[in-house]
């Protein structure tokens, strides 16, 4: 049975969550239009579960297939309209960027969610305490501000907006939220600040962070689009 009765594509999004907001960074700047349902995540709603068995956001429905991989997402929405071809580190080094993006969703994530949630890992023997997992995801931003430094460059690939921008920034806009002041403050950040303050400051970012009232099963469709 097709789980998406309506032809507009149905994204299930939690605001906050880095990875739907990647989701939803790539359809604002693809045009496509979809139906954004809004998950409370500690009430997940079946609709969901039923066509994902991954039980988290985000998670788009498409007539034909359903993607649940934040990062197939984004290259799906990039590769039906790329107007401005974000995509083209991907192209040209395509191994090279998903590994690295792989890098950020994985390794740093993994002390960023121990510095930033410290207090749900504190029971746990690979807990090495706050600051600790706080310095371990800081190796991870010196290499970024490598890159940026090296490139003389506000983003990443050919001083231009691109994928690689759009899957990292919001990993490492939780990383600032944690500690906002330390991060601001530490010189060795420089080049990550004004990386990270240039996108927040984009017309994009209010658009993608708009607030949607919690999805139900007898709510009226409530439509993302990015000429919305």
């Amino acid at each position: 049975m097709n789980p998406n009765k309506y032809t507009t594509p149905i994204l299930y999004s939690f605001r906050r969550c880095p990875f739907a907001m990647r989701a939803r960074s790539a359809l604002y700047f693809s045009d496509i239009k979809v139906i954004l349902r809004e998950v409370v995540l500690r009430n997940k709603p079946k609709e969901m579960l039923d066509v994902s068995n991954k039980a988290t956001v985000p998670v788009l429905v498409l007539k034909e297939k359903v993607i649940d991989e934040s990062l197939d997402i984004v290259i799906w929405a990039l590769k039906t309209n790329d107007k401005l071809n974000l995509l083209n580190p991907y192209h040209k080094e395509k191994d090279k960027i998903i590994k690295f993006i792989n890098q950020i969703d994985n390794q740093f994530k993994y002390h960023l969610d121990r510095y930033k949630y410290s207090s749900r890992y504190e029971g746990c023997k690979s807990f090495e305490g706050k600051n600790k997992h706080r310095d371990h995801a800081a190796n991870y931003i010196t290499e970024i501000e490598r890159l940026l430094k090296k490139n003389k460059a506000t983003y990443f690939y050919d001083n231009k907006l691109s994928i690689v921008d759009l899957c990292i920034f919001p990993l490492i806009r939780q990383y600032r939220i944690a500690d906002k002041k330390w991060f601001d403050d530490n010189t060795n950040f420089i080049h990550t600040h004004k990386w990270l303050t240039t996108i927040l400051e984009l017309d994009f970012f209010k658009i993608i962070m708009k607030k949607y009232e919690p999805w139900r099963e007898a709510s009226m469709p409530q439509f993302f689009a990015s000429n919305l």
